[in-house]
């Protein structure tokens, strides 16, 4: 039996070459179609074949041009072929390349199946019709190509195959036709029952659905029935699908516009309203362009500050015809419409200033020149000049009478870096505007022609520990105890190509006292040869005891307990609660751990990848948290922030007073964005009337994401404070009271030289010192008195030999 067309009975390659050669002519060269033909093999494995024989050099193969044909033809020869008879075959190189033989294989099929496909048909003409196996068993073949491609073939119910033009053909052909023709009248039918059914937009069970359609939707039914998510079924954009796509995407949160798509794509209607920014009842479009429902907390927050806004709108619209600045204290109600207030205050073109630490925003709205001046004046203490004049946006006139630093420098032929330095000294007053750095006209024309002006940059300059060692011909650690001892001031860090940072100090400062340097100094050298005091926990009592008595001495205190630390009940119940987000007050006595509860959360804070603020109320007390937090959490992990100076200030824990935190919560509230926490130490500097309005404005206007720790030694009305902060935060807040001291209090005494007394060592000690004090004046007294007589005795004296010197007169 000859083999298939499609495949060989044997498919390994050394027996498909010795088929080659075997049906190949010793004589004359054969085409790569004719041998194809005669064969009658896979093209592709005649092709390896022949590639692998002609590698081998058992084979040359060439592809030969012969006149008029549109391409080459690929020929193959034996090595015993004349030479003759490879140049008959046309003209063309003969080589052992099989590169050549590189040929569409599908062409190479076609050939084949178009060959095939001729027998088939012309085996059916008689009109009779076979199956694949007698078509197989007559045409004596194994294979045959796939019948689906032959057009004039149609396959009958029964599994034969016959002509389309037999009379058999012709019968199956009406026979389609007549079922494809009422196919269409049940698909109308349904589509009219699918219409009827889902006339008033509801859903309908499968069972109600197959019951109205008298069974199961045909597939070719073009009415759009979709499957809810419920396993129900209705019309696609029909209240009851938009309903089960509102249950859908309240349930999965906010989805994005993409996935909205791609999962709802076939309520046509509803998904395009949505793109086009338009919002169908329940579905709300947020901020970030996610899509959500009105019944979810995302979708009631988003109602609420559009609520919230159509008030706020209205209010700023007032600000900007009566005021020329404005702040946001004056618009919010509440923390929760900061961020609502903000977007719609950048979008209608106002622009964020900060002047002399006041944050202003300004209106979009033209004013009165002389009204702006005023305003500002009123509001920061700076005075611009300004009369009458056409009215103006305040943004104009702000930008007209100021320039950007690079144009300061170039105008005072500076570097940027002289111009901050002198900014920094107020040697130039600044202001920000939306961010960046701005400086007076004025006052730049003003110090440009100041003849000490190259002296004030070389004195605002920064230098290093080391260079300001070299200056001052001394270490650097003593430039740095300079600093710390405050003879001078810090001008801010420098980053190192290691990484640690240095302290900077200006030039100026480092000249002005290196005249003082020997004698402060000669003061630390003397400081250094005093004896040290001893602790607490070995002073020596005062042993001598009045005059007939004899004080026992007391027994030295015991040495001080080591081991892990074991918090206080109500310790660990301030930072559970400060842990698990809650806000948190603290009252608890001096020396009881109140720190510890804030390093706790600090750093469980800093774990997990977020910042802290920890404030204090006063400078002196920021810079000792400083230092002490420096040595819990390492240097490169704590900032300091004040007024003076700034210490790395991106540092995730920040040390700074409360109005310094409050000021960035009304300047700088998108650069709280990654703080987790604010600690007050000492709140209850919230009842002061002075600066009680710091910690007031910065639980208010705080972020609503931050969490607040509150400590504090004497709080009185503590829970007041802890209710009015759960009405502001919108949440309740801990309350945390210890009343047992840790370090009992007693009362002692200590006198001049050291000696710690109780109370009846220090009557004893007064009355004998009193006693001591009255002999010293009766004594200092009576040499008063002795030396007074014996200094008139020298005057009578003196006054006596005078008078027996005077010479005797004759009369």
């Amino acid at each position: 039996m000859r083999l298939g067309v499609w495949s060989l009975a044997v498919k390994d390659r050394e027996q498909i070459k010795s088929k080659i050669l075997a049906e190949l002519p010793e004589d004359e060269p054969v085409k790569l179609v004719d041998l194809l033909l005669k064969l009658r093999i896979n093209p592709q494995n005649l092709i390896a074949g022949l590639q692998s024989l002609v590698a081998n050099r058992l084979l040359k193969v060439a592809r030969v041009k012969k006149t008029g044909a549109p391409m080459d033809e690929v020929w193959i020869a034996r090595n015993e072929v004349a030479e003759s008879e490879l140049t008959e075959a046309g003209e063309g190189d003969w080589l052992y390349n099989p590169q050549l033989l590189a040929v569409k294989q599908r062409q190479l099929a076609s050939l084949l199946g178009d060959d095939s496909k001729g027998k088939i048909i012309g085996l059916l003409e008689d009109g009779r019709p076979r199956t694949l196996a007698e078509m197989k068993l007559q045409l004596g073949s194994e294979e045959l190509p796939p019948l689906g491609g032959i057009a004039q073939i149609l396959e009958l119910p029964d599994g034969r195959v016959t002509l389309c033009t037999t009379a058999v053909g012709k019968a199956e052909l009406e026979r389609r036709q007549q079922e494809q023709q009422l196919l269409r009248e049940k698909l109308k039918d349904q589509e009219s029952k699918l219409k009827d059914l889902f006339r008033d937009g509801k859903s309908a069970s499968r069972e109600e659905l197959e019951a109205a359609l008298q069974g199961p939707v045909l597939p070719g039914v073009k009415y759009p029935v979709v499957r809810l998510v419920n396993g129900r079924y209705a019309q696609a954009d029909s209240p009851a699908a938009w309903e089960d796509m509102a249950d859908y995407v309240a349930a999965r949160g906010p989805l994005s516009m993409e996935e909205i798509v791609r999962k709802f794509k076939i309520h046509s209607s509803l998904v395009a309203d949505l793109r086009g920014g338009k919002e169908k009842e329940p579905f709300i479009r947020l901020p970030n362009g996610t899509i959500t429902t009105s019944g979810t907390p995302e979708g009631r927050a988003e109602l609420t500050r559009r609520q919230v806004g159509l008030g706020l709108k209205e209010r700023l619209e007032d600000f900007y015809r009566r005021q020329p600045f404005f702040n946001l204290g004056q618009i919010l109600d509440s923390p929760e419409q900061r961020e609502t207030a903000i977007q719609m205050i950048r979008s209608d073109g106002c622009y964020r200033i900060n002047v002399q630490g006041v944050g202003l925003w300004t209106s979009p709205y033209p004013h009165s020149p002389r009204i702006i001046a005023q305003e500002l004046k009123r509001l920061t203490g700076l005075h611009l000049e300004a009369g009458e004049g056409p009215d103006m946006v305040p943004l104009t006139m702000i930008a007209s009478r100021s320039m950007t630093v690079a144009e300061a420098a170039d105008k005072l032929k500076l570097r940027e870096e002289d111009i901050l330095n002198l900014c920094e000294l107020e040697e130039l007053s600044s202001f920000r505007l939306d961010g960046n750095r701005r400086l007076w006209k004025d006052e730049v024309r003003d110090i440009k022609y100041r003849s000490d002006l190259h002296k004030l940059v070389k004195g605002a300059s920064k230098l290093t520990t080391l260079e300001a060692a070299d200056l001052l011909e001394t270490t650097p650690e003593q430039v740095r105890r300079l600093v710390r001892e405050g003879y001078i001031k810090s001008a801010g860090e420098a980053k190192s190509e290691s990484g640690r940072s240095g302290i900077l100090v200006r030039r100026g400062d480092i000249q002005s006292i290196k005249e003082r340097l020997p004698g402060i100094e000669h003061e630390w050298s003397l400081a250094t040869r005093q004896p040290k005091r001893e602790t607490a926990s070995k002073v020596t009592r005062r042993e001598k005891a009045p005059v007939g008595k004899k004080r026992p001495r007391r027994a030295a205190a015991p040495p001080a307990l080591t081991g892990p630390v074991e918090l206080d009940d109500f310790q660990k119940q301030a930072i559970q609660a400060a842990l698990v987000g809650r806000n948190v007050l603290v009252a608890a006595p001096t020396g009881t751990g109140k720190t510890v509860i804030a390093e706790r959360l600090i750093e469980a804070v800093i774990e997990r990848g977020k910042a802290a603020v920890y404030t204090s109320p006063l400078k002196a007390l920021s810079n000792q948290k400083f230092v002490d937090f420096r040595q819990v959490f390492g240097e490169d992990m704590v900032g300091l922030v004040t007024g003076d100076i700034s210490i790395n200030p991106y540092a995730p824990l920040l040390i700074m007073t409360t109005e310094i935190f409050r000021n960035r919560c009304f300047s700088e509230p998108e650069g709280l964005d990654d703080i987790a926490c604010v600690v007050f130490d000492e709140i209850h500097y919230l009842d002061d009337p002075e600066r009680g309005t710091a910690w007031e404005e910065s639980i208010i206007f705080a972020p609503p994401h931050i969490k607040f720790l509150g400590l504090s030694a004497t709080v009185p009305n503590i829970q007041e404070i802890a209710d009015w902060m759960g009405e502001v935060r919108g949440e309740p807040v801990e309350v945390v009271v210890e009343t047992n001291r840790a370090v009992p209090l007693a009362i002692n005494w200590i006198t001049s030289d050291g000696a710690v007394l109780d109370e009846d060592e220090a009557r004893e000690y007064v009355e004998e010192a009193v006693r001591k004090r009255a002999q010293e004046k009766k004594a200092e007294r009576q040499a008063a008195r002795e030396e007074e007589f014996e200094q008139r005795s020298r005057r009578w004296s003196k006054r006596g030999a005078r008078r027996s010197r005077k010479p005797v007169r004759s009369h």
